[in-house]
C-alpha cells in the first residue's frame, strides 16, 4: 500500500578534523545510510585530503530528541561524496544501542503541538484518497496487462512464421510465455504495487532526464546482445513518455502535492518508465531473453502503452475530485512544463558516484547441482550381497560395542516385525514422541528407553536381530543424512518426520536398502538435495517439500505406492533445478564474456592511446583528460563501432592532434591559430565524451585548464608516461612466462591444460568441508578459467598458475565414494566403522588406548621419511614412570592398570596435534614431535615432565604423585633407522634415571653421524650402479590367480613381477636390505626405471615371438609416484615400446601414498585415464586405511599378509580380511588376498568372497624365461 512515512529532513553540523563544521539537511536513507545535503561550511572550505571518502566525522542533530532527551552527537564515515552531498554510514554497529537509538529517533516525526492537531483529519483524508488511488490504478493496469498477455501470444507466434524473424528465440518465448501467462501477470502487478509503498526512493531517477543518461547506464552492459535489448528498451521508455507526456506531468505533480513533497522527489508507480522496467524483470524472471524481449517491447509499446489513457485519466480526475491542481492541464499548454528546474537551484536527490558496486539480483535458490551422468558406485557383485555384508557388520559391531545383558537367566520377550510395525505406526500419531525420537536421534535407542511406555511393547524385553538391524540402517541413513547434506534449519523437523515411516518401509520391504529401482531410496537421495540449507530461504520450496514429506507420513500404510507419487513430484523439482543450473550457467556465462570483452577492449583502446600520445613525456592535461572520461568513450566506440569504424578513427585523429597542438610551443603562428580553434574543438570534446558520461563533473576542471593551455593563458606540463595501462595487455604473456618458470608445478600445468569446460572438480573449504565447483568458462589463450558451484553461480575466477595450485593442494575430480547416493553411502559407512573399529584394536594398546609399539614404530618410519624427503626435523621422547613398580606392589596390578590409564590421558591433554604419543610397553611411554628441533623437543619434554609432577593420581581414594624420566632423541634425515631413533631416546631415559629421575636428558649424536650418512649414501648410489650395469637385478614372475585351488590351472594369466638380486654363486635372494637403504636415501627412483624398461622389453619380446601378453603388476616406490621426472619417464617408455595399457597394472603401497596423497592420486588418475590398471598393495596396516580407498581410484585392493595368515586362527584377522573385502567390493573394485600359503586358507577366502588369490600356495616366483613357455601363443 501507499506509504506516507515520510520523514522530514533534519538539521544537521558535521564536525570534521581540523575544527571543520559542515551544515545542510540530513535525510535518512533505505540502508541505514545517512544523505546530508544542500551543504554549507560553517568556515573555511577544506582539502581534498579533509574532505576524501573513508573520513572519520562526527554528526550532531541539535533538533534530535527521543523519550530520554536530546540524542547525543555520533562517529560517522564518509562514503561517498557528489558536487553537494555526502552519504555518512555510521561508525559503529547497526545493532549497537547508540546507533539504534539514533536510528530511531531518526525515524520518529517530531511531536505535533495543538494547533497541529487539525492535520490528523486531512492527514487521513490524503490516506483515504490515496488507498483509493492504488486501488483504482492496480485493478485497471490489471485488466490491461492481463488482455495484453493474451494477444501477445498470439503476435508471437505470426513474427516465428515470418521469414527473417529470430523464430526459434520466438517459440522458445511462445512456450514460456503460455506456461508462465498467469505468472508473469501476477509478477508485473506484484513489482508495480510494491512501487507504491514507497513513492520516494533515495534513489529516485529523474523521469526528465536525457536519453544519454539512460543509454549510458545501458551501456554498462557491454554485452552486445544486452546492449540492443537495453536500446530497445529506452525506446519504449521514451516513447510511451512523449506520448503521455502532458498527462504523466499532471499525474506527477498531483500526487506530490498530495503528499507533500518536491514532485521530483516522487517516483510515480504507474508511471512509464516503472510499468516497462516492471515487465523487463517480469520476463526476464522467467526467462523471457533476448532477442525475443525486442519483439515484447515493440508490441508493448504498439498495443499497450499506446491505451494508458484508460489509466492515467481516470487517476488523474480522481486527484481533480478531491481539490488537487485544477486546470494544471490548461496551465503547462500555456506557459510549458513545470517540472524543469535551472541546474543552479535544484533541490533534488544529487546523483552519486558510487565507491561500491549495487547488491547483486536476488539468487536464485535451486536446489543442489551434482555432476551430470553419475554412474553408480556400488560394484557389480549382487546387492544382495553386498546388504549381506552390511547385515555382517551391523551384527559385529553390536556384539563389539554392546555389554552383555544382566537378566541373561530370564528369558526374552522379542517383538515380533508385525507388532513394532504397529507401534511405530501409533507413534507416528504423536507429536511428543516424534519430537523426543528427533531429539534423541536413534529410534532404536528410544525404542529400548521408553518400550513399557509404547503401546503394543509393553513387556518387551528386546527386538529380535533383524529389526534391529533395520532399525539400525534406518539410524545410520539419517546420521549420513545429516552428516553429508547440510540441511535447511527450516526442513530440519520435516525431514526427520521420515524416520518412521522409513523405518516402517524397512521393515516390511528390507529390499528396500538394496533394491536399486526402490523409489523410496531415490526420494531420499533427492530430497535430502533440495532440503540443503545452501537453497533457503525459499518459502515456497520450504512448502513444497513439506508438502510432499506429510504426504508420504500420512499415507503410507503398507504400500510404497505413496514413494512413487513423492518421486513425481520431487523430480519435477528436480527438473526445474537442472533448468535452472543451466541458465544461470549461460547467463554468469554471458556475463563474463561480457566482460572479457570490455577486458579486451580496454587493452585495445590503451595500446591505442598509447600509440597516439607524444614521446617521451606527453602533457599532463591531456593524460587528466583521457584518465577522466575520454577512456571510457573511446572503451565505447571500440564496443560498439569496432576499430574500422569512421567514429574511432575521427577519435584517434582528435587524440593525435590535440597531443601536436600541446606539443608544439615554438611556432607563434600556430598558438594563434589554436587559440581561435581550441573553443569550438573542446566543446565537440566535451559533446563526444558527455554522450558516455553525462554527470562527469570531474572532467570540466580539465576542460577549463586544457581552454586556458590552449588559449595560452597557462603553461604545458609534460608528465612521465605511466605504462600501468599495458599491465593488461602483457597479461597473457606473463602468466605463460610464470607457467614456464615454475617447475615446480609442471605436473599441475598438464592438468590444467587437460581440463575441458563442464569439468567439476572437488575441494575442501577453509572449514574442511567438501565442496564442488564446476569449469564454466575458458578464455581464448586458456589462462583465465571461471568456475560456478552446484547452483550455477559463479564463485571464482583463477588464471592458469592459480588454477595449478589449487590443483596442488588438493582440488580433484569427485571420487566414486562422493558420487554415492545416500543410502549407499550410509551403508558404506557402516562397513568402515567395522574396519575403524578392528584398525584401532590392531594399533592401539588396550590399557592405555594409546598407540601401541609396532604403530609408533610406524609412524616414527613415516617421519623418517618425511625428514629424508624434506630434510625435516622432528624429535622422539622415550618417558618412563620413575618407581612404577611400587604402585604394583603397594596396591596391584588393576590399580596399576589403572594409574597407566590415568597417565596416558594425562599425557594425551598436555600435547598437541602434532605429538603422537603410544604405549611401549610396561611403565614407558613414547611421543614423537613433529617439526621440533631438538632444542624445541627439550622445552616440549621439560613442560610434560613439571606438569606431570605436578598432577595427583588417586587410587583406592589415595592421591599418588608420579614423576618422569624422559630421554630425547632427535630424528633427522641422517637417522639410520626407527629403531635406532628410539634406542637412542631410551639411553638418554636411562641416563635421566640415573641422575635420580623426574629429569629430561637428551641423547647426544655421534660426531660423525652425518659423515657416515653421507658415506652411506655414497656406497648405497655405487653399489646400486654397479647391480643396474652388472645385471645383477633379476626380474621374476608369481602368479595371481582368479577363484582358483593350488591344484587347478588359473582361469586367467596375471603376474606380478619381483625382483630378486643373483649372487656370485648364480643363486637368487631377496633384495630387500638393498631396496631398504636405496629407499633411505632416495634412490628408489633409479630401481623403478630399471624395472620398467626390462619389464617392457620383455613384454616387446612376446609380441614379437607372437605370444599372449599377461596382465602384469609392476611395483612402484612413494618416490617414483611423487616424481614429475619418473611420471614423463613411464609415459615415454609406454610411447617407445607401444605396450597395451590394459595389460599393465602399477602396484603401490598404502604407506607410499602417504608421503603425498594428493600426487599420488594425481598418477593413478594420470594413468587410468589411459588405460593402465592400479592396485594398492599392503591395505588395512595404516592408522587410517579407510580413507585412502575414498581417495584413490584403484582397480585392486590387496588385503595384507599379516591378516591371511592368520585368517584361519585369529577372528579379528578374519574379521579385518571380510572387513576390507567389503569395503573394495562396495566401491567396485576387486580385491587379492597375498600370502596363501594353504587349501585351508584358500577355503576361508572363498567364503569371503576375495576375488584374486596369490601366494606360494598358488604358485611360486619363476624366471621370466620359465614364464614364457607358459603363455599361449597368438592364433594366426
Amino acid at each position: 500500500m501507499i506509504n506516507l512515512s515520510i520523514l522530514t529532513p533534519r538539521s544537521a553540523v558535521l564536525e570534521l578534523p581540523d575544527k571543520l563544521r559542515l551544515s545542510g539537511l540530513i535525510e535518512l536513507e533505505d540502508d541505514n545510510q545517512l544523505l546530508l545535503r544542500d551543504l554549507n561550511w560553517a568556515n573555511t572550505a577544506p582539502t581534498e585530503q579533509q574532505l576524501a571518502l573513508g573520513t572519520a566525522a562526527t554528526l550532531c542533530i541539535p533538533e534530535l530528541t527521543d523519550t530520554r532527551g536530546t540524542v547525543p552527537s555520533i562517529p560517522v564515515f564518509i562514503t561517498e561524496i557528489t558536487q553537494d552531498a555526502l552519504l555518512l554510514t555510521f561508525a559503529r554497529a547497526d545493532n549497537s544501542p547508540s546507533v539504534k537509538r539514533y536510528l530511531k529517533a531518526l525515524s520518529s516525526q517530531p511531536a505535533l503541538n495543538d494547533g497541529q492537531q487539525s492535520q490528523n483529519t486531512k492527514l487521513r483524508q490524503t490516506q483515504d484518497l490515496l488507498a483509493s488511488f492504488e486501488s483504482l490504478g492496480l485493478s485497471t493496469l490489471d485488466q490491461m496487462f492481463r488482455l495484453f498477455i493474451q494477444r501477445l501470444g498470439t503476435y508471437l507466434f505470426d513474427e516465428s512464421t515470418t521469414p527473417g524473424r529470430s523464430s526459434i528465440a520466438l517459440r522458445e518465448a511462445l512456450r514460456l510465455l503460455q506456461y508462465h501467462q498467469r505468472a508473469i501477470g501476477d509478477n508485473f502487478i506484484t513489482r508495480i504495487q510494491q512501487r507504491c509503498s514507497d513513492l520516494t526512493p533515495a534513489r529516485q531517477q529523474r523521469y526528465q532526464q536525457s536519453d544519454s543518461e539512460i543509454a549510458w547506464q545501458s551501456l554498462h552492459l557491454v554485452n552486445l546482445d544486452e546492449f540492443e535489448e537495453s536500446l530497445a528498451l529506452d525506446r519504449m521508455i521514451n516513447t510511451g513518455s512523449q506520448a503521455q507526456e502532458l498527462t504523466l506531468e499532471c499525474l506527477v505533480i498531483r500526487l506530490a502535492t498530495a503528499i507533500g513533497v518536491d514532485p521530483l522527489e516522487l517516483r510515480l508507480p504507474f508511471h512509464v518508465t516503472e510499468l516497462c522496467s516492471s515487465l523487463q524483470q517480469a520476463l526476464q524472471e522467467h526467462d523471457i531473453e533476448h532477442p525475443a524481449t525486442v519483439y515484447v517491447y515493440d508490441y508493448f509499446v504498439g498495443q499497450f502503452l499506446s491505451q494508458l489513457d484508460q489509466l492515467y485519466r481516470p487517476l488523474n480526475q480522481l486527484l481533480i475530485d478531491a481539490g488537487l491542481c485544477p486546470g494544471l492541464e490548461q496551465d503547462i499548454k500555456t506557459h510549458g512544463s513545470q517540472l524543469q528546474r535551472p541546474a543552479a537551484t535544484s533541490a533534488a536527490r544529487p546523483k552519486r558516484k558510487k565507491i561500491s558496486p549495487e547488491p547483486a539480483p536476488d539468487q536464485q535458490t535451486e536446489a543442489q547441482q551434482q555432476a551430470p551422468n553419475k554412474p553408480s558406485t556400488v560394484a557389480s557383485l549382487s546387492p544382495e550381497m553386498l546388504y549381506r555384508s552390511v547385515i555382517d557388520a551391523l551384527n559385529f559391531s553390536r556384539h563389539h560395542s554392546e555389554a552383555p545383558s544382566s537378566h541373561e537367566s530370564r528369558p526374552e520377550q522379542l517383538a515380533d516385525t508385525a507388532t513394532l510395525v504397529n507401534a511405530l505406526a501409533l507413534l507416528q500419531e504423536n507429536d511428543e514422541a516424534r519430537k523426543l525420537i528427533e531429539q534423541s536421534g536413534s529410534l532404536r535407542d528410544y525404542l529400548k528407553q521408553h518400550s513399557e511406555s509404547i503401546s503394543g511393547l509393553e513387556g518387551i524385553t528386546a527386538l529380535n536381530t533383524d529389526s534391529m538391524n533395520q532399525l539400525d540402517l534406518v539410524d545410520n541413513l539419517f546420521q549420513t543424512i545429516h552428516s553429508q547434506r547440510e540441511l535447511s534449519a527450516e526442513l530440519q523437523p520435516a525431514i526427520a518426520e521420515l524416520q518412521l515411516p522409513l523405518a516402517r518401509l524397512a521393515l516390511l520391504e528390507p529390499g528396500f536398502f538394496f533394491d536399486q529401482q526402490h523409489p523410496a531410496r531415490e526420494l531420499v537421495d533427492k530430497l535430502s538435495q533440495l532440503a540443503s540449507a545452501d537453497n533457503f530461504p525459499n518459502r515456497i520450496l520450504e512448502e513444497k517439500l513439506s508438502s510432499i514429506i506429510a504426504e508420504i507420513v500420512t499415507g503410507y500404510e503398507r504400500d510404497s505406492a505413496v514413494f512413487n507419487s513423492a518421486l513425481e513430484q520431487v523430480n519435477k523439482l528436480i527438473a526445474q533445478r537442472n533448468s535452472a543450473h543451466i541458465r544461470n550457467v549461460e547467463r554468469v556465462v554471458k556475463t563474463q564474456e561480457g566482460q572479457e570483452r570490455l577486458r579486451q577492449a580496454r587493452v585495445e583502446v590503451d595500446r591505442a592511446i598509447v600509440a597516439a600520445l607524444p614521446r617521451p613525456q606527453p602533457p599532463k592535461i591531456l593524460l587528466e583528460l583521457i584518465d577522466k572520461g575520454w577512456r571510457d568513450a573511446l572503451v565505447l566506440i571500440y564496443i560498439k563501432e569496432g576499430p574500422t569504424s569512421d567514429s574511432w578513427q575521427e577519435q584517434m585523429r582528435t587524440l593525435e592532434l590535440l597531443g601536436e597542438w600541446l606539443t608544439e610551443q615554438q611556432n607563434e603562428f600556430n598558438s594563434v591559430q589554436r587559440a581561435l580553434e581550441a573553443a569550438p574543438f573542446i566543446d565537440l570534446l566535451a559533446q563526444q565524451i558527455a554522450v558516455v558520461r553525462p554527470a562527469n563533473i570531474e572532467i570540466e576542471a580539465v576542460f577549463d585548464e586544457l581552454r586556458r593551455v590552449l588559449s595560452g593563458e597557462q603553461a604545458v606540463l609534460n608528465s612521465e608516461l605511466n605504462s600501468e595501462s599495458l599491465i593488461n595487455a602483457q597479461e597473457s604473456s606473463n602468466i605463460q612466462q610464470r607457467l614456464q618458470r615454475t617447475h615446480r608445478l609442471r605436473r599441475w600445468i598438464e592438468r590444467v591444460n587437460q581440463l575441458n569446460l563442464g569439468a567439476w572438480l572437488s575441494y575442501r573449504d577453509r572449514h574442511g568441508e567438501r565442496r564442488r565447483m564446476q569449469l564454466a568458462w575458458i578464455n581464448a589463450d586458456r589462462d583465465r578459467f571461471m568456475f560456478v558451484n552446484e547452483h550455477g553461480q559463479k564463485v571464482t575466477e583463477l588464471n592458469a598458475v592459480q588454477l595449478a595450485r589449487q590443483l596442488s593442494h588438493g582440488a580433484k575430480p569427485p571420487s566414486q565414494a562422493e558420487n554415492m547416493p545416500l543410502v549407499d553411502q550410509s551403508m558404506y559407512g557402516t562397513l568402515e566403522q567395522v574396519q575403524q573399529t578392528l584398525s584401532f584394536a590392531r594399533h592401539r594398546d588396550k590399557v592405555t588406548r594409546l598407540l601401541n609399539r609396532e604403530s609408533f614404530i610406524e609412524q616414527l618410519n613415516k617421519a623418517l621419511r618425511h625428514a629424508q624427503r624434506r630434510s625435516s626435523q622432528h624429535a622422539v621422547l622415550y618417558l618412563n614412570i620413575d618407581q612404577f613398580n611400587l604402585v604394583n606392589e603397594i596396591y596391584d596390578r588393576v590399580s596399576g592398570d589403572q594409574v597407566l590409564a590415568e597417565f596416558a590421558e594425562l599425557l594425551s591433554q598436555l600435547h598437541d596435534k602434532k605429538f603422537s604419543s603410544a604405549h611401549l610397553g610396561e611403565d614407558n611411554f613414547g611421543i614423537l614431535l613433529a617439526d621440533h628441533t631438538l632444542s624445541e623437543a627439550l622445552a616440549v619434554a621439560e613442560s610434560i615432565r613439571s606438569d606431570i609432577h605436578a598432577n595427583n593420581f588417586d587410587i583406592e581414594q589415595e592421591p599418588v604423585q608420579l614423576s618422569v624420566s624422559i630421554g630425547v632423541a632427535a630424528l633427522r634425515h641422517f637417522s639410520p633407522d626407527a629403531d635406532s631413533v628410539i634406542e637412542a631416546a631410551e639411553q638418554a631415559m636411562q641416563a635421566a634415571k640415573q641422575g635420580g629421575g623426574n629429569q629430561v636428558q637428551q641423547h647426544i649424536a655421534a660426531a660423525n653421524s652425518i659423515t657416515r650418512h653421507k658415506q652411506d649414501r655414497r656406497k648405497t648410489r655405487q653399489n646400486l650402479e654397479q647391480a643396474l650395469t652388472t645385471e645383477r637385478f633379476v626380474l621374476r614372475a608369481q602368479p595371481i590367480v582368479q577363484n582358483a585351488v593350488a591344484s587347478q590351472q588359473p582361469s586367467s594369466q596375471h603376474f606380478e613381477l619381483l625382483l630378486g638380486m643373483r649372487e656370485t654363486d648364480g643363486s637368487l635372494s631377496s633384495p630387500k636390505q638393498f631396496i631398504k637403504s636405496a629407499e633411505r636415501h632416495g634412490y628408489m627412483s633409479l630401481v623403478d626405471r630399471w624395472v620398467i624398461r626390462e619389464a617392457f622389453q620383455w613384454i616387446s619380446q612376446l609380441m614379437d615371438a607372437q605370444k599372449v601378453v599377461p596382465n602384469l603388476s609392476i611395483n612402484l616406490s612413494g618416490t617414483s609416484i611423487t616424481d614429475d621426472a619418473f611420471m614423463e619417464y613411464l609415459f615415454e617408455q609406454i610411447s617407445e615400446f607401444g605396450v597395451g595399457t590394459s595389460r599393465l597394472c602399477f602396484e603401490v603401497t598404502e604407506a607410499a601414498t602417504m608421503t603425498n596423497l594428493v600426487k599420488s592420486a594425481d598418477f593413478i588418475r594420470a594413468f587410468r585415464n589411459i588405460g593402465c590398471k592400479f592396485s594398492l598393495d599392503n591395505f588395512g596396516t595404516g592408522l587410517s586405511s579407510h580413507n585412502y580407498l575414498r581417495e584413490l581410484s584403484v582397480d585392486y585392493v590387496k588385503i595384507d599378509g599379516a591378516f591371511i595368515t592368520g585368517i584361519n586362527d585369529n577372528p579379528n584377522d578374519y574379521t579385518m580380511a571380510r572387513s576390507i573385502n567389503d569395503l573394495a567390493h562396495f566401491l567396485g573394485q576387486e580385491t587379492i588376498a597375498e600370502s596363501v600359503e594353504n587349501e585351508r586358507t584358500i577355503a576361508r577366502l572363498h567364503e569371503i568372497g576375495v576375488d584374486y588369490l596369490q601366494g606360494w600356495g598358488i604358485g611360486h616366483p619363476e624366471p621370466l624365461t620359465d614364464i614364457v613357455g607358459q603363455l599361449q601363443s597368438l592364433q594366426k
